[in-house]
């Protein structure tokens, strides 16, 4: 019963998409801002370039503990993925989303260190909304491409979230690296 639910609401998300050539290129090249090149590309960026080095490593033992948690739940789970007009391939299961999960976990932990700094208030409200609308972007992307389930990403984002709050918590209140 609670299949037929999900995928009601799932297949009511996907039939509202309107497709045309400049939305299936923007999800395109929004979907890359949370893929595991890009992410590696920044923090080789972050290495180079930032003076603290311990945040770099911050970054990278986020993205090394989000990359395992995504892999478990997608080995316990095992949903396939959708069978719609996929417009980009992907290989392995649906559930959750690893790009929204590592987008929130990503971008969620710049905006929580940019929460934290002394970054003037109308910066960190810019950097705030940018930084949210990019997440829900990827998200998004992820249905538009027809790789995942709207219910996966809705998953994706509970996951993100729990995993960032809980990272965050380690690293802040219990290691105190931050």
């Amino acid at each position: 019963m609670l299949k037929n639910k999900l995928d009601n609401v799932d297949n009511r998300v996907y039939n509202k998409i309107k497709f045309n050539n400049f939305l299936i290129e923007f999800n395109k090249i929004i979907t890359n801002f949370a893929s595991t090149k890009f992410f590696i590309f920044i923090c080789f960026i972050f290495l180079l370039f930032l003076k603290e080095k311990k945040i770099v490593y911050l970054f990278i033992g986020i993205m090394l503990g989000c990359s395992l948690v995504v892999g478990f739940f997608k080995n316990i789970i095992k949903r396939e993925r959708p069978d719609i007009n996929r417009l980009v391939y992907e290989k392995g299961y649906s559930y959750p989303s690893g790009h929204t999960v590592s987008a929130i976990s990503f971008y969620g932990f710049i905006l929580f260190l940019a929460l934290i700094s002394n970054i003037v208030l109308p910066f960190k409200i810019i950097l705030s909304f940018i930084l949210i609308l990019l997440i829900l972007l990827i998200g998004f992307s992820r249905i538009f491409l027809g790789v995942h389930y709207f219910s996966d990403i809705i998953g994706a984002i509970i996951l993100g979230f729990s995993y960032l709050l809980s990272y965050i918590y380690i690293v802040n209140h219990i290691l105190n690296f931050i």
